[in-house]
């Protein structure tokens, strides 16, 4: 399902168990809660659900999971970070056969040729493709870019891509709006952006924090194309202090939040530490402020 602009998604946290194994039900669970918000759909297998630390059967059993529930109401997106043609192409279609509506596919990092890339893969992925410029996964404050602005704006003209997802650099990021056309779907990735965004005329955005406010971002999305920036600032001063925060820790953040908001997420994935107890009270008072407790 496909719902009229403004899109706004967001990657799902991946909860695990007591054996460190993924936990299915507590993602059916979460899914029927997320049913009940404004979120437009789910980005599944991204770096805030711990892609690098799920296996492939893992990540196609948790889209199945999610399909199961939300495929007649959300956007079920499936990620894929391969520079290897054919190995994206494998891992697109088994997504799409499993449930997704979309797949997410990271403009590669391991090849110069990122224009052939996509030339070669798109004509061959089963369902509309999201490109995300994400040069360093699980570096959020990242400011690398790949590319030029001119190469990076043709890839929305290029056959199957549904939507192009910035980076966080956003004088590289204006500059690739500037070369799209005025209608294509231009998404923001960061909910510290999103004031930014919305000024660079964002129809839309996939963003760790609409997991948690997915109303008040899309407030800033439907303002900011109405052209009320004032209102975009007034709404998104009293959100950003939140989303830095958690950003600032990744999953551990995400799923901390989303704990202290009745989920069920416990913590991050073995190796990874989650918060400490002051770091959650801490969290929590910054989440009270602006009404998401």
């Amino acid at each position: 399902m496909i719902p009229a602009a403004p899109i706004v998604v967001a990657p799902m946290p991946t909860p695990f168990d007591a054996y460190d194994q993924v936990d299915y039900a507590a993602i059916e669970r979460n899914t029927q809660r997320w049913l009940d918000t404004p979120l437009s759909g789910f980005v599944l297998n991204s770096e805030n659900g711990e892609e690098s630390f799920l296996d492939e059967a893992e990540r196609i059993q948790i889209v199945k999971t999610v399909a199961a529930i939300a495929s007649d109401s959300k956007i079920i997106i499936g990620g894929v970070d391969s520079p290897s043609v054919t190995d994206t192409v494998r891992k697109a279609n088994q997504l799409v056969e499993a449930g997704a509506d979309m797949v997410r596919i990271r403009i590669p990092r391991l090849t110069d040729n990122f224009e052939g890339y996509f030339e070669q893969v798109l004509p061959r992925v089963d369902a509309p493709v999201l490109i995300i410029h994400q040069p360093a996964p699980g570096m959020f404050a990242q400011t690398e870019t790949i590319g030029t602005p001119e190469s990076v704006a043709r890839l929305v003209g290029m056959p199957n891509v549904f939507a192009y997802l910035a980076s966080g650099n956003i004088r590289f990021e204006t500059m690739v709006r500037h070369f799209m056309p005025s209608d294509a779907r231009f998404w923001i990735g960061n909910g510290v952006l999103l004031l930014a965004g919305a000024a660079l005329g964002a129809n839309g955005a996939c963003l760790m924090f609409a997991n948690i406010a997915s109303g008040q971002c899309i407030d800033i999305i439907t303002r900011g194309m109405n052209a009320d920036i004032a209102g975009v600032r007034a709404v998104h001063k009293e959100l950003v202090e939140v989303d830095y925060t958690i950003l600032a820790r990744g999953a551990a953040g995400i799923k901390a939040a989303l704990n202290l908001q009745g989920y069920e997420l416990s913590g991050p994935r073995a190796p990874s530490t989650p918060l400490s107890t002051d770091d959650i009270a801490s969290l929590r008072l910054k989440m009270e402020r602006p009404g998401l407790l």
